[in-house]
């Protein structure tokens, strides 16, 4: 191989390595975005790249549907918790 060619393929190889890296970072700005204008981080991921973008930020839920139903526009009003702990559960000295 002579220097054209060196030179060549070490472009076609950086140029590949370019594109890998752009591609994942991209598709997870852009799964990030559509959670955040579609507000569905709450809940499961709408697509595919939500949930690659998910992985890829470390991001993951454990909601029992509670948090959704505090966005506004919401169809279900939150329920209130009605179970009580006992006289303790409100921290020390408050139960005078």
């Amino acid at each position: 191989m002579n220097f054209v060619e060196q030179l060549t393929a070490i472009a076609i190889l950086i140029d590949f390595l370019f594109g890998v890296t752009f591609g994942v970072v991209g598709g997870a700005i852009l799964g990030s975005r559509r959670e955040d204008n579609e507000k569905t981080l709450l809940g499961e991921s709408p697509d595919p790249l939500s949930a690659g973008a998910r992985v890829i930020y470390g991001v993951f839920t454990r909601d029992d549907g509670y948090l959704r139903n505090l966005l506004p526009g919401s169809a279900e009003p939150p329920r209130n918790d009605t179970t009580d702990d006992g006289p303790g559960s409100q921290g020390p000295g408050q139960d005078r």
